[in-house]
């Protein structure tokens, strides 16, 4: 649908854990409302630099301190986390910057692809221990997603994603967002309405059933091996909260798919992915 009935304007970075942990809601609302619904993403820039940074709610003030706060999150949202990637010594991350920066880049290029690219920023960081501050990991990704490499390196060393990603900055900030994720729901009307923080599907689906004019059908998915083709990896998590199963239940049904050749288990963290 190229006219959405609700538009949901997500502000994130590619770092943030609840973010991360917000996937298997935000693929439960498309599973349900399939193209009635659409996601815009805005770049949040959580950290400029870690040296001058501090979370109080969490006790952040060092990229080492950030572990325990992944773990802590995972353990509650369900996602896979990889927490040592903030204790490497090799890992000289200081912003998040640079990946919002990417993910600009990715956009000039394609919406869709952006999305997808996002995503394996998101994995990559949060489950792989990839250091996605990094251009030649950035790239890498880039490439696994469709995406022209050598445009997306040009918008990058051209400054323009840079721009692109201060424009995000600027809007978010005019409208006093600072913590993520950060969603603002509108339909084509211009009502409103804004979530701060981790929301449940429930809460998704009540605000859009407010939000539509009249309501909106819902869609059930056909099964899980055609859930996990359709995105290529999704994690546990992902599969309980789409189908209504409980982590437990819902990996027993995975890891049977991967005893029958259809599906891969991908160890991540302190969790796994699968692929089709």
């Amino acid at each position: 649908m190229d006219n959405p009935v609700v538009t949901i304007t997500y502000y994130t970075d590619p770092y943030c854990t609840w973010c991360w942990g917000s996937e298997p809601i935000l693929r439960h609302v498309l599973e349900s409302y399939g193209d009635q619904v659409a996601i815009v993403y805005k770049m949040g820039g959580l950290v400029e630099d870690m040296s001058n940074f501090h979370d109080a709610a969490n006790q952040i003030s060092t990229k080492e301190q950030v572990a325990p706060h992944w773990r802590e999150a995972s353990e509650r949202h369900g996602m896979p986390v990889d927490e040592s990637i903030f204790l490497d010594p090799e890992n000289d991350f200081t912003s998040t910057w640079p990946a919002n920066i990417a993910f600009k880049a990715a956009e000039l290029q394609s919406l869709e692809l952006a999305g997808k690219y996002l995503r394996r920023l998101r994995e990559a960081a949060a489950s792989e221990h990839r250091f996605i501050h990094k251009l030649d990991v950035q790239a890498e990704l880039a490439g696994e997603v469709g995406l022209d490499v050598a445009a997306f390196e040009a918008a990058i060393a051209s400054g323009e994603a840079e721009k692109a990603f201060r424009r995000d900055l600027e809007e978010a900030r005019s409208k006093g967002i600072s913590g993520f994720p950060t969603f603002i729901l509108g339909n084509r009307t211009g009502g409103a309405l804004a979530f701060y923080g981790y929301r449940t599907y429930d809460e998704f689906a009540r605000a859009i059933d407010q939000l539509a004019p009249e309501p909106l059908k819902k869609l059930a998915p056909e099964s899980i091996e055609k859930f996990v083709a359709k995105y290529g990896r999704v994690a546990t998590q992902e599969v309980a909260e789409v189908f209504g199963l409980s982590r437990a239940n819902a990996k027993t049904k995975l890891e049977q798919l991967t005893a029958a050749g259809i599906l891969r288990r991908l160890p991540r963290g302190n969790g796994e992915l699968w692929e089709a």
